[in-house]
Parts: structure tokens; sequence; C-alpha cells
């Protein structure tokens, strides 16, 4: 589970956790001690482009357990709409860092990906820096499409191996999709997409020189490697940024700067709790209940608050739950469809829509599953989890003036949990 107190920003419809390197690779370690599955994006501005194309990339993105800004552009573009992102977070920066912590902690790593002589020399590399690292494994499986991969062969290499890291190096969207096909099967406790970082490591393509790196040059220096391969992409990834990013900052500027005064409206309607979205309780998040969230009373919407409406989303649906954003206002309308998430949220103009909606689902999934009644089919731990998520997005509401977007309401939780 990834640390509450990190904030993530939506950047045109895409969650970035705001993390520097070191909370990176502190969280990535928290989430090999917690076990189970966690899915790592590093995504540059590619990965925003492909995810305004295909929804099922952006669906994957938004469910991953963190997505880095793998690229100054995106930091850039944070510092424009709302609160910046720390810093970058590069792929292949990350990829030492973890070969490094893992030599010292005695964690697996296994790579998957590129050409059998890259990733032979790149684990050749990273032995020579790290002597006690224990790369578990590697597999260069012949490039194919997805749906034609030997995908049982790879699962196999994997499991036998046994890694605490998988690096996948398939490249973007093959890599994420690749990783959330198999996450169910996937007993690793993290994989991360790291795009061409065994090219770069095995010293096929070399890096931009440090200062290229910190003026956010390395794609122009990476351009003049690949120009064949990489001009046109760089091209078309100016233009979608040229075409969508100006939408969001006017939808953006025009919004109410008002905060709304705290309340809480919080009642239970069948399986149902309607929570009137200025503040919300404890009580808001009982186990099983699906959420419609009245946001007709919303003042200002920033990336934060949609990152943490995203983070909710996602959750709620690995639980078969719903979430509905029901009443929303003019403004925030415009920030969801110039942000790229107008057809990532269920929403509906009237909250008895919405009420009407969930009883309906819940009465199909009723009649076609029989529950065993005696068993409690959610874990609390989840639940708490789900709990925070909810209190997040309320307080990033509650606190949605631009001159003081820190601002919380612990009176009003507190009371609101008695």
């Amino acid at each position: 589970m990834l640390s509450l107190s990190c904030t993530t920003l939506a950047v045109l419809g895409v969650p970035f956790h705001n993390v520097t390197m070191d909370e990176t690779v502190a969280l990535i370690e928290e989430q090999i001690r917690e076990g189970g599955f966690h899915q790592v994006a590093t995504a540059n501005v590619d990965f925003l482009k492909n995810a305004m194309r295909d929804k099922r990339l952006r669906d994957i993105l938004c469910s991953c357990d963190m997505v880095v800004p793998d690229g100054m552009p995106i930091v850039w573009m944070s510092r424009l709409i709302g609160p910046a992102l720390k810093e970058r977070v590069g792929g292949i920066d990350l990829v030492e860092r973890l070969a490094e912590v893992s030599s010292r902690r005695g964690y697996g790593v296994f790579l998957l990906g590129a050409s059998e002589s890259c990733s032979q020399r790149a684990a050749k590399v990273l032995k020579q820096r790290f002597p006690e690292l224990r790369i578990v494994g590697r597999y260069s499986p012949e490039p194919r499409p997805l749906d034609e991969m030997d995908h049982e062969e790879i699962l196999r290499r994997v499991e036998e191996a046994q890694p605490e890291i998988l690096f996948v190096a398939f490249g973007n969207p093959k890599q994420e999709e690749w990783i959330a096909m198999h996450r169910d099967r996937l007993k690793v406790p993290v994989c991360i997409g790291i795009g061409g970082s065994l090219d770069m490591l095995s010293g096929t393509v070399s890096r931009a020189p440090g200062w290229m790196q910190r003026y956010g040059l390395e794609w122009l220096h990476r351009t003049f490697q690949e120009p064949k391969r990489l001009a046109a992409r760089y091209m078309a990834d100016a233009f979608c940024l040229l075409r969508h990013l100006p939408g969001y900052l006017v939808a953006s500027a025009v919004q109410p700067k008002r905060s709304t005064k705290p309340s809480i409206v919080v009642e239970q309607i069948g399986n149902t709790k309607l929570i009137a979205m200025i503040a919300c309780s404890r009580d808001a998040c009982t186990q099983g209940m699906n959420i419609v969230l009245d946001m007709s009373q919303t003042g200002y919407v920033g990336p934060e608050t949609l990152g943490s409406l995203i983070h909710l989303e996602s959750r709620m649906r690995l639980r078969q739950e719903q979430l509905w954003l029901a009443g929303l206002p003019t403004h925030m309308w415009r920030i969801l469809r110039t942000g790229q998430l107008h057809n990532y949220f269920m929403t509906t103009t009237m909250v008895s829509d919405a009420l009407y909606r969930t009883a309906k689902a819940e009465q199909q999934l009723l009649s076609s599953f029989a529950p065993a009644w005696g068993t409690d089919r959610r874990e609390t731990a989840h639940v708490d989890v789900r709990v925070e998520l909810l209190q997040d997005v309320c307080r990033r509401i509650i606190a949605a003036e631009v001159t003081n977007r820190t601002a919380l309401v612990p009176a009003a939780f507190a009371s609101a949990s008695r």
C-alpha cells in the first residue's frame, strides 16, 4: 500500500506521485516488505499522449500503485497547472538506485525484455557496479505483439526465479499492459516498466551529458542518436501538449477561487453512502458501501484533488464498488474534460440518478451471486485504506483556495468520527 502521506497530482489525466528519488526508493522498499503485488510506472510525455488515445492504458496508469515523472516536461507542466512535482524520477536512475539498494538488502531482481545481448551486457554492468547484487533471472522473449507472446513461458521463468523486483523492458504501452494483464498471477512484490533503461545500461544507447539532463534536454540528445525513430515521436508528443494543455490551463484559471465553509452531510440509502462533498466522516466508508459524492457545492478543484479522486476510484474498482460524482458544477465538468478524465469517473447530473443506478447494480449483483452470508467479504485493512483516501479527497476540496492549498479541517473530521 502506498503511504497515504504521499500526494498525487493529476497531469492531463495521469496521476503522478509527488515524490523525490529517495522517497520513491523508500516507498518501493515498503512495498517489498508488504508483499503482494505492486505496479510502478515511470511515465513521460509519450505516456500522456498514449493514455489520451487509449482508455485501457489510461485506466492501467490510474490503477498503478505508483507513477513517477520520467522527464522534465512533466515537472514543468505540473508547475503550470498547480503544485509542482518535486523532481524528475528517471527510469534509468531508478533502476540503478534500486540495484544499489538490492545489493545491500539482498533483494532478488529479474530483467525481462530488451535483446539478449543487451540484457546480458546490462546485467554485467550492474554486477560490476554492485557485486553483491542478486540477479536471479533474465529473459529476452522474441519481439512479438502482446497477444502473440508466450505468456506462460515468461510467467514460469519469473515464478521460478522468485524475485522481489521485476524490471520489464518492453516499452510503453506494452510493458504496462503486460504487467497489468498478469497482476493476479505475478507473485512479485514490485513490477516496474523501465522502457529503454537496459539499452542505456548496456551502452547500446548513450545517456546525455549531465548538464543536458539537468536542463531537461535529454530528449534532444536521444533525437540526435536515433532521429528516424524518435524525431516523429517527439513531434507527436509536442503536438499533443500544444493541443490539450492550453485548454486545461484556461479551465483551471476560470474556476471559482472560493473555498466552501466546512460542513458534514452523510446519509445512508440502502447500500450506498451519500456524501455532500464539503466534508466527510469516517463512517462514510462503511464496509461494502458504494459512494455517491454530491459535488454541487464544490469550489476550486486542483490537480491534488483530481489525483486523490483517481486514487479513490481505482481502489474502489478493484473491490468492485461504485463511486459516483453527482451534480458536477460547470467548472468541474470543464476540468474533467480538459484533464482527460471525463470518461474515467461515473458522473451524473442528479444525486437521485446515481442512487438509482447503485441500487440497480446492487440488485443485479445479488441476483447473480449468492454470498456466504456468515462471512465478511471485505477485509478491514482495505476499508481503512479507503477511509483515508476518501478523507484525503474531502480535505483537498475543503482546502481549495489557491493561496492556501495545505489547509485542513481536523476539527470537522474529529467530530464526525465520534
